[in-house]
């Protein structure tokens, strides 16, 4: 394989583990790596439990299939920059070697899943069907084919300037059938569309003859990708290079009604500009409104009231504990500039922003652990006070680090 190739590939691969590293600093301090054992030892509780009461009335292997359908679909990183277009045109040749080297990580980048997946229904399968050993077997290796196939297929596919939803939907629908076809004892005919995935592969460089490398798609793939680490990211640290993005919801408009007449001063206006910053935000709102669902998920999920309760309880903490960061990008951003305050209100706008988000969600989780667990209503009570406890322990680190950047 051609040196050039492989050290250009290496050095931007680098670069990207090392911002990887120390931004995994940020990530993974003592609260998230907390909450991640956490949510992994209520999974597994979840889990077991379920097993032992398995729902008769569900098509599993559908369930299954179209779960391994969708993560079977790779993306493809290349670890290019915009200013790749104009200075590695003379690199052209050589980026046949380049993009090998950017598929093979690409497997291996993502491989992880689809094993965390085939181990976590392998119980499943094993109590539905005692006999399903050779299925299962000929779907796992199938799931760690069709995936390399898929990259090769997509890669392609771009060559080729078609759209990238097309090859998605395409992939999807022979990994759906695949799969399924397998799972339903079909295995002849599930080794059959293999084999025509693997055709597709074979044929497609044919119909390329130009050749060309296709700058600009591979480029804006890459961005996108790095946009998606960075919104990541920045729930738990402030990265400056990330740009911002806002989306009006109309829908939400009721929550924010301008101030008018004597509330029309600093000690309102930044509660309405950290809510309008929330509402119409594209990554807080957004990381807010997951979070939410989860923890729904695991509390309907769970059989435990008191499982649930403490569910409930960790993820109230860590969603308004990852708001401080939201904290940190509106108030050192413009908002300061144009409003000019002392800390002390943009602090107070903020408590009460965090106040309201805690009684919504509050209620969410309440109305939620009510209905399911009608007896132990009392519970829900303490999803206010946890909330409560993490907002004044927000707010004194907030004020303690605004007086050591007055001194």
């Amino acid at each position: 394989m051609d040196n050039s190739a492989t050290s250009l590939f290496k050095s931007r691969l680098n670069i990207i583990q090392k911002e990887k590293r120390y931004y995994n600093k940020f990530i993974f301090n003592g609260h998230f790596s907390v909450f991640l054992l956490i949510l992994l030892g209520a999974f597994i509780l979840g889990y077991g439990q379920w097993l032992q009461h398995i729902p008769k009335h569900i098509d599993y292997a559908l369930c299954a299939s179209i779960i391994l359908a969708v993560t079977s679909i790779f993306p493809i990183r290349t670890f290019l920059k915009d200013a790749d277009r104009i200075f590695l045109l003379p690199f052209e040749k050589h980026m046949k070697n380049y993009m090998n080297l950017s598929i093979r990580y690409s497997y291996f980048n993502r491989i992880a899943i689809q094993l965390v997946i085939l181990i976590i229904l392998f119980p499943l399968f094993s109590k539905l069907d005692g006999d399903f050993i050779t299925p299962f077997i000929i779907l796992s290796i199938l799931t760690l084919i069709h995936p390399w196939i898929g990259l090769k297929v997509r890669w392609q596919w771009y060559q080729l300037k078609q759209s990238s939803w097309s090859i998605s939907l395409i992939l999807f629908l022979i990994n759906l059938v695949t799969y399924d076809l397998i799972l339903g004892y079909q295995m002849y005919w599930g080794v059959i569309f293999t084999f025509i995935l693997l055709g597709g592969m074979l044929a497609l460089p044919k119909l390329n003859r130009v050749n060309l490398y296709p700058w600009e798609r591979m480029i804006g793939i890459e961005e996108r990708h790095h946009t998606n680490y960075y919104k990541f990211v920045n729930m738990f640290t402030d990265v400056k290079h990330l740009k911002e993005s806002a989306v009006r919801r109309r829908y939400l408009d009721f929550l924010l009604p301008t101030p008018k007449g004597r509330k029309f001063n600093s000690k309102n206006m930044y509660l309405y500009l950290f809510t309008r910053s929330f509402v119409r935000g594209r990554d807080a709102f957004s990381i807010i409104f997951r979070l939410i669902v989860i923890a729904l998920v695991l509390m309907i999920w769970l059989s435990f009231p008191i499982v649930s309760a403490i569910i409930g309880c960790l993820f109230m903490y860590i969603t308004l504990l990852q708001m401080s960061q939201f904290y940190t990008q509106q108030a050192y951003g413009l908002w300061p500039q144009v409003w000019p305050v002392p800390d002390v209100e943009v602090i107070k706008g903020y408590e009460k922003f965090l106040y309201r988000l805690m009684l919504i969600i509050g209620l969410i989780f309440s109305i939620a652990f009510i209905s399911i667990y009608p007896q132990y209503s009392f519970f829900a009570l303490i999803f206010f006070i946890v909330g409560w406890l993490t907002i004044r322990s927000t707010i004194k680190k907030l004020q303690y680090q605004e007086s050591l950047l007055k001194d």
